[in-house]
This record gives structure tokens, sequence and C-alpha cells, in this order.
């Protein structure tokens, strides 16, 4: 439920246009870049997501929602996170400092 709200608010912020429910590879289109949204919710126990690299997108939008309901969030090219040989990265939130 709280990973629709990012992605709602992704389409209505950033104006990506969403693809299907459970469409492989990313979560939706801005322009020609595929955008992959993952979001931190106020019940996580750490400010952090985990990005499956296998998918096919060029950017990373991560929304944070607070438990007073604040939302914000970080937009990243995908060469932006560290290289690594691993299926997941772990990507936290104080690390994304490139914002669009």
């Amino acid at each position: 439920m709280h990973g629709d709200i990012g992605e709602l608010f992704g389409a209505i912020t950033y104006g990506i246009k969403l693809n299907k429910s459970y469409a492989q590879g990313a979560d939706g289109r801005l322009g020609n870049d595929y955008v992959e949204i993952k979001t931190i919710t106020p019940f996580k126990s750490r400010d952090e997501v985990f990005v499956k690299l296998s998918g096919n997108f060029s950017e990373l939008l991560v929304v944070k929602i607070k438990a007073d309901f604040e939302v914000s969030s970080r937009m990243v090219d995908r060469s932006a996170p560290p290289k690594t040989a691993k299926p997941f990265l772990t990507i936290r939130w104080e690390d994304l400092h490139v914002a669009k």
C-alpha cells in the first residue's frame, strides 16, 4: 500500500507515467527514462531501500513517508549509487544527495 502511495507521489510530483501494476524492470517512464520508485515507510526501522539491480531503469526515485504523513523524495541517476556485484543494493536516504 505505501509503495502505491510512493508511485502516485512520483506520478503527481514528477509527471512519471506509471507502468501497469507489477510490470517488470521499472515502475514508470519520465520522458525517455525508465524510473524505479522505492518507498521508505514510517514503519521501517531504517531509512533505506533495497534496489534490484537487474531492473531496466535509468533513474531511481526514493520517496520517504514520515509518521506525520509528510512526504519527500529524492531522484538520482542510476549511475549515482556505488557499484556492486551483488544483485541488490542497499541505499540509505542520507546518501541520496543528488536531487533533480
